[in-house]
């Protein structure tokens, strides 16, 4: 099925983040881990969310209306920030009232590099996730840089962790994964 994805607008206070109650579904992780490439990936498109090659450029809360039904948001990342400390502590403020907030999100996609797993900003996620009640879904992105043994291991651990239904291996070269996401996103959209 071939989905509508269109930048809407870029927020840097919650109070000028769209109103209507379309349902949300965010996209956390650290910087430069694929957040924007995914988002392209999901549109068919390389031109719909800039990717950027400095990490920590993205330091708003960016919607993205999809098919006009839904919204993908993609946070700040976190990890590599280029930014004064001040500016840091204003969208860490922006990214923690968002997420503890916004009546309309009712999802988040988790990214992690699969290379490496999660490391030290991912950890303070993944607890803080654990009291978070809403559908979280787990993406170990730029799988296709894995041998098939190493993608068989994280499958193995983190299938186990978070449950199969919850996980996927992607890659935003071949496309690898991008199903389980688009099913995740159907499954929790239609839910709610």
């Amino acid at each position: 099925m071939k989905h509508t994805i269109a930048f809407s607008r870029t927020v840097t206070r919650l109070d000028d983040a769209p109103r209507g109650g379309m349902q949300e579904i965010c996209i956390s992780g650290r910087s430069n881990v694929g957040k924007s490439s995914l988002i392209n990936c999901l549109a068919g498109s390389k031109k719909v969310a800039r990717v950027s090659q400095t990490p920590g450029k993205t330091q708003a809360l960016n919607f993205y209306s999809v098919d006009d039904a839904f919204y993908l948001v993609d946070l700040p990342g976190y990890g590599y920030a280029r930014a004064p400390k001040t500016e840091r502590e204003q969208f860490g403020k922006l990214v923690d009232g968002y997420l503890e907030t916004r009546k309309s999100l009712v999802g988040l996609i988790q990214l992690f590099d699969a290379r490496h797993g999660p490391v030290s900003g991912d950890v303070s996620m993944l607890e803080w996730l654990k009291t978070w009640d809403k559908a979280v879904f787990y993406v170990f992105t730029k799988a296709d840089k894995l041998s098939a043994q190493q993608r068989s291991t994280i499958e193995k651990q983190f299938y186990g962790e978070f449950g199969v239904e919850n996980v996927t291996l992607f890659s935003a070269r071949t496309g690898a994964g991008l199903d389980r996401i688009w099913k995740w996103i159907h499954r929790v959209v239609r839910k709610t």
